[in-house]
């Protein structure tokens, strides 16, 4: 279980810098993770097997269709959670992120719709940010 938490997070870390228009590179990526950048390299060689990402040697690293449709799913989780923390659980704006960390992974749509449909399909998160919108 532990490898795909890994994979969500390479998606969703490169879909974010995507969304700043940065760069995602080995290099970017080793320093955000603070891993080795062989570490990073076997991780993006197992993306582009998967067909989640794209890249060539001294290029950016890209996020294929499929790689983008499951970043935005794990950071639509990722958005919703926090809301509904904050909101409904009245955790602190500070708490949110970690928790949200943890559960984002679940793989229950139901779970998720439910969340939806309590928060009253909301898309903005405690924080300001949209949350994306994707069909659990």
């Amino acid at each position: 279980m532990q490898k795909t938490i890994e994979k969500e997070n390479y998606l969703k870390t490169l879909y974010k810098l995507e969304e700043k228009s940065q760069l995602a590179t080995v290099t970017s990526l080793a320093n955000h993770f603070k891993v080795s950048k062989s570490t990073v390299s076997n991780m993006i060689k197992k993306l582009m097997l998967m067909k989640l990402v794209d890249t060539q040697p001294y290029k950016p690293i890209l996020l294929t269709n499929n790689g983008k449709k499951t970043a935005v799913e794990v950071i639509s989780k990722h958005r919703l959670i926090e809301l509904y923390l904050y909101e409904k659980m009245q955790f602190k704006l500070d708490e949110v992120h970690e928790i949200a960390e943890e559960i984002e992974h679940i793989k229950n749509a139901k779970f998720f719709k439910r969340m939806q449909k309590i928060l009253g399909d909301k898309n903005i998160d405690p924080h300001g940010t949209i949350i994306p919108r994707c069909k659990f």
